[in-house]
C-alpha cells in the first residue's frame, strides 16, 4: 500500500479534497492529510476515515513561521516515511515541497489550483509569487494543474519538470444522493427563512469574500440590472472573508439591501444551489471553480466571467453565459436574459449536467492522479 501525504495550508481546504482522496483511498492508497487546524470542520471530517496531522502554516509570507513549519513538517515526513508527498495551495506548496525534498521523500508533487500570480495584480505581488513558485519547483518531481491554460505558464517557470493535467471534479453519486434528499418543503421553508417572495428569481453566488472573487463587479452588475432591466430577483452571497464589511457598505450605498443578502459560509451549500434559478461567479480568475461544477451537477445554468479556469467549465450559450470581466453592462444583460428565459435556464442546466458527467467527475480526476503516481514512482525506481 502506497503511503501518501496530501498537504494543504489550512483545514478550510479539506472540503475540496476529501471526496477525491476518498476515491484514491478506495484504490489502495494510505492517505494522510496535513494542514493547519484553522477552519477545521469536525462534522465534515467525521464522515471520512483519513489520518489527520496538524502543523501550523501562516497563510502570509513570514520567514520565521515558514522555517519553523518546514522543520516540523520535515520531521513528520521522516517519521511517517511517506512514499509520496502531494501538496496543494500556494503556501503549503512551498513549505511541503521543501520539507519533502529535505526529508528524502521519493516523490514530491504539487498541484496548482490556480496560480497565485496573475494579470491584474501589483507588480510586487506578481513577481514575488512567481519567484516563490520557481523556488517551489526546484523541490519537487512534477507539477499538476487543475486547468489546461495554466500548464503553459507552469512550463515557463519550471521548464525541466513534467507537467500533468489533473483537472477537477465532483462526486456525482454523492451529489445526486444529496439532491434527492432535499425536498420541496425544505426549499419552501428556506425561502421563507430568507424572506424570499415566491415570485422572485434567485441568483446564488458562492465565493469567499476576497478581492480575486470581485464581488464589487457583481454588485455593479446587479445595480445596473435593477436600474435598467429587472427588479424581480434576489441574489444570495454565500461565503465569508475579509471584505465582508466593505461589501455590506457597497450594498447599502447602491440601495441593494432588498436585492442582495449575505448568508455567510455554508457547510451545506446544496439546498441553496437547489433553490437557485441561476448560479453566478464574477471572479478575476479561478482554478476550476467547484461551486460551478456543483451547480452544473444540479442542472443549474451559469452566468460567470470569461476568465481562466471558469471558461474551461462553462461553454458560452450552451451551459451558461460567459461575460467579459469588468463589463458591467454585459453582466447585467446576460443576468437579465437568464432570469427572464425559463426555457434557456432548463436547456443550459441539462447541457451543463451532461458536461460534468463527461469531463468533471472525481473518478476521472483520480484516474489521472493514479497514472501520474505510477509514472513518477516507476521513474524513481529506474533511477
Amino acid at each position: 500500500m502506497v503511503k501518501v501525504a496530501h498537504v494543504c495550508t489550512t483545514s478550510l481546504s479539506h472540503k475540496i479534497l476529501v471526496d477525491k482522496l476518498n476515491i484514491l483511498k478506495s484504490k489502495g492508497y494510505d492517505v494522510h492529510i496535513i494542514s493547519s487546524k484553522e477552519g477545521y470542520n469536525s462534522e465534515l471530517m467525521k464522515k471520512y476515515s483519513f489520518t489527520l496531522r496538524f502543523i501550523y502554516m501562516n497563510r502570509n509570507i513570514n520567514v520565521k513561521d515558514d522555517i519553523v513549519s518546514i522543520i516540523k513538517m520535515k520531521k513528520l515526513f521522516k517519521k511517517e516515511k511517506y512514499e509520496i508527498v502531494h501538496t496543494h495551495t500556494a503556501k503549503a506548496g512551498i513549505i511541503g515541497r521543501i520539507a519533502g525534498r529535505l526529508a528524502g521523500i521519493p516523490v514530491v508533487i504539487h498541484t496548482s489550483h490556480g496560480l497565485p500570480f496573475y494579470e491584474g495584480q501589483s507588480k510586487t505581488k506578481y513577481y514575488t509569487y512567481r519567484f516563490l513558485e520557481k523556488i517551489g519547483a526546484l523541490f519537487c518531481d512534477a507539477i499538476a494543474s487543475q486547468n489546461k491554460e495554466d500548464m503553459e505558464k507552469i512550463k515557463q517557470y519550471a521548464p525541466q519538470k513534467p507537467i500533468y493535467y489533473e483537472g477537477n471534479g465532483v462526486d456525482l453519486h454523492k451529489l445526486d444522493q444529496r439532491n434527492g434528499k432535499i425536498s420541496k418543503d425544505q426549499i419552501d421553508l428556506l425561502k421563507k427563512q430568507l424572506n424570499i417572495p415566491s415570485n422572485k428569481k434567485v441568483i446564488l453566488v458562492g465565493a469567499r469574500l476576497e478581492p480575486v472573487k470581485d464581488h464589487f463587479f457583481l454588485l455593479d452588475g446587479l445595480r445596473y440590472l435593477k436600474e435598467n432591466y429587472n427588479q424581480n430577483f434576489i441574489c444570495l452571497l454565500a461565503g465569508n472573508g475579509p471584505l465582508k464589511e466593505e461589501i455590506l457598505r457597497t450594498i447599502h450605498d447602491n440601495q441593494l439591501e432588498d436585492f442582495v443578502k449575505l448568508i455567510g459560509y455554508q457547510t451545506d451549500i446544496y439546498p441553496y444551489i437547489k433553490l437557485a434559478d441561476i448560479v453566478a461567479l464574477t471572479s478575476q480568475k479561478e482554478g476550476v471553480p467547484r461551486i460551478i461544477m456543483e451547480a452544473m451537477a444540479f442542472a443549474r445554468p451559469i452566468v460567470a466571467t470569461d476568465v481562466l479556469g471558469t471558461r474551461e467549465l462553462v461553454i458560452h450559450n450552451e451551459t451558461g453565459y460567459l461575460v467579459e470581466y469588468k463589463n458591467v453592462e454585459e453582466l447585467a444583460f446576460y443576468l437579465n436574459l437568464m432570469l427572464t428565459d425559463e426555457k434557456k435556464r432548463i436547456e443550459f442546466g441539462i447541457k451543463g449536467r451532461k458536461r460534468v458527467e463527461e469531463y468533471f467527475t472525481e473518478e476521472v480526476v483520480v484516474d489521472r492522479i493514479v497514472r501520474m503516481y505510477n509514472e513518477l514512482l516507476k521513474k524513481k525506481c529506474k533511477n
